[in-house]
């Protein structure tokens, strides 16, 4: 009689749940969480095993001198269902990011989310567990080299959006016994479900698979526009660059289109000697970015140049009465090392000129397309060999034969157009001077000698060249590997000193992604270093863009 009346409450419960599942179905029908084993359940503040085990426990207790035995364990099992926080705005006042849903499905192997944009994506539960904030240190370094051996041992028995879906609360049963419970920014989720998660609607977009480490200044690459003579220079404050981080990003921006800018304020250096000349530069640039790249021998990470006679026996670069052709600095350095360039006028004023690299190849390129080919193709050599400093990293003359160089080969062998992987300009590398001597192929000879003269006398084209002026105390910044430089015209009664350092490309992309979380978490606080870093560029920059 007992499992008589236990079998019909059972039935009868089952029957109403059933009931309000098909309603609640019904309702939204674009609901269902396609490829997952199990169905989701209707939203309920009671879940269905506590209704069964009160009325299983009511019957029980009202039978007098009569045990039942246990119900199934596996009949009482709750089924698990989305969740909705109650203060979570409908979707269409959600944020995009916010979790309006969230279930667990394939028996916790795997969670389900569903996005204030209506986006729905399935991601694994071993993936949350693996890559919570909690993981790491103050070091920014996770904490235990070992926990990635236990990952197998969560599964996910309940989550749940929190604080009108700003954020998700994801409670794991641990297999070796107890429970575990750790949260998530929405935002977070939102930016790794495309690249992390099965795409479970039409909303639902994947990213691409990520390869390589990207760059947060990729949108800008995409975005640059060539520029000729006519281009206004931006111009920055260098105080007001020390004490803004906006401003900075502005700079580094800038670096990428158009490529060049002026620094004024910069300063006149306590003395000119070689070893204090270019201090006021070297500082400026460790406060925006970093040290700059080190010398293989020079005791300074800056070079100096004088318009002085002594001067101009360290070879042609040095000689300011010697005119130089349009180039790029590093031509000779394996991979282009220098992808920044700084140039500061230590002493003297004088004029100056650039040109825009990518201009060229795209003139090239849309009217010479046959000398635009063989000029991203065919590989050419830059070399030298460097004498011009001492052992101890003095500047030395190349005509002195007393005096013993720390010599040191050099040598880059490379197309004068380089392309990234999408056919996109990705480096000009030119300098005449340090041209090697050629080895092309027979065949081709006279078709690149052809092309590259073409390109040289481009390269000096008063359509394509940006004159300006550079006054004492400032610093003209190009991006060696779009913009070329030539000789300053400095007043024969003038005196000048000037001096040069450079920074590396990996240097410039991680200060710029520092620059871009700390903007961020100024936008939005709760996203912090916590969520913003350890992360691939690609869904950072989601991130970022999601706060702008």
């Amino acid at each position: 009689v007992i499992a008589a009346m236990a079998a019909t409450i059972l039935r009868e419960e089952t029957k109403a749940l059933m009931a309000q599942w098909r309603q609640s179905l019904g309702r939204r029908s674009q609901s269902t969480f396609a490829g997952s084993k199990v169905l989701p359940q209707p939203t309920t503040t009671t879940a269905p095993v506590a209704t069964q085990q009160r009325h299983l426990q009511q019957v029980a207790t009202s039978t007098s001198g009569l045990s039942m035995p246990p119900f199934p364990s596996a009949m009482l099992r709750e089924a698990p269902s989305a969740h909705r926080d109650t203060a979570t705005p409908a979707a269409a006042l959600a944020a995009p990011h916010s979790v309006l849903s969230c279930m667990p499905v394939n028996n916790g192997k795997q969670v389900v989310l569903e996005f204030g944009d209506e986006s729905r994506y399935e991601v694994h539960s071993q993936w949350l567990r693996d890559s919570n904030p909690s993981n790491r240190g103050a070091d920014f370094y996770r904490t235990s080299a070992s926990d990635v051996w236990n990952l197998k041992k969560y599964i996910v028995s309940q989550v749940t959006p929190v604080e009108g879906g700003r954020r998700v609360e994801v409670t794991y049963d641990i297999a070796t016994g107890g429970q575990h419970t750790e949260t998530f920014e929405a935002h977070w989720l939102h930016a790794f479900a495309p690249f992390v998660g099965k795409a479970l609607n039409a909303s639902a977009v994947p990213a691409p698979k990520i390869q390589g480490t990207g760059s947060m200044l990729g949108e800008l690459y995409r975005k640059r526009m060539p520029w000729k003579s006519d281009v206004e220079m931006p111009t920055f404050e260098a105080a007001t660059l020390v004490s803004s981080e906006e401003e900075q990003i502005k700079f580094l921006e800038a670096m990428i289109c158009p490529g060049i800018c002026l620094i004024k304020g910069v300063g006149t250096p306590d003395k000119l000697e070689r070893e204090f000349a270019g201090k006021p530069i070297e500082e400026l640039v460790f406060k925006l970015i970093g040290k700059m790249n080190q010398h293989p021998v020079r005791s300074t990470n800056y070079g100096v140049m004088r318009k002085t006679a002594e001067s101009a026996k360290q070879g042609a670069d040095y000689d300011m009465s010697n005119p130089l052709s349009m180039h790029t600095d590093h031509s000779v350095y394996q991979g282009t090392p220098g992808f920044l360039q700084f140039l500061y006028q230590a002493e003297g004023s004088v004029r100056s000129k650039v040109c825009d690299g990518l201009a060229l190849a795209e003139y090239v390129k849309e009217h010479h397309p046959k000398a635009y080919k063989l000029l991203t193709e065919v590989q050419m050599t830059h070399s030298s060999r460097n004498t011009l400093y001492t052992r101890e990293g003095a500047p030395r003359s190349v005509y002195d034969k007393e005096t013993a160089p720390a010599p040191f080969e050099l040598v880059n062998t490379h197309s004068i157009i380089e392309l990234d992987a999408k056919g996109n300009v990705e480096k000009v590398v030119q300098s005449e001077t340090k041209r090697g001597v050629g080895a092309l192929p027979y065949d081709i000879y006279d078709d690149f000698m052809e092309a590259y003269e073409l390109w040289t006398k481009l390269c000096e084209d008063d359509r394509f060249i940006k004159h300006f002026h550079w006054p004492e105390g400032s610093a003209v910044v190009t991006n060696n590997y779009r913009t070329l430089h030539g000789r300053a015209s400095v007043p024969p009664e003038m005196n000048r000193t000037m001096a040069f350092g450079y920074v590396n490309k990996i240097l410039v992309e991680n200060r710029y992604r520092l620059l871009k979380q700390n903007q961020a978490e100024r936008a939005n606080p709760e996203m912090d270093s916590r969520w913003l870093t350890r992360v691939p560029n690609q869904v950072l920059e989601r991130m970022v863009l999601a706060s702008e």
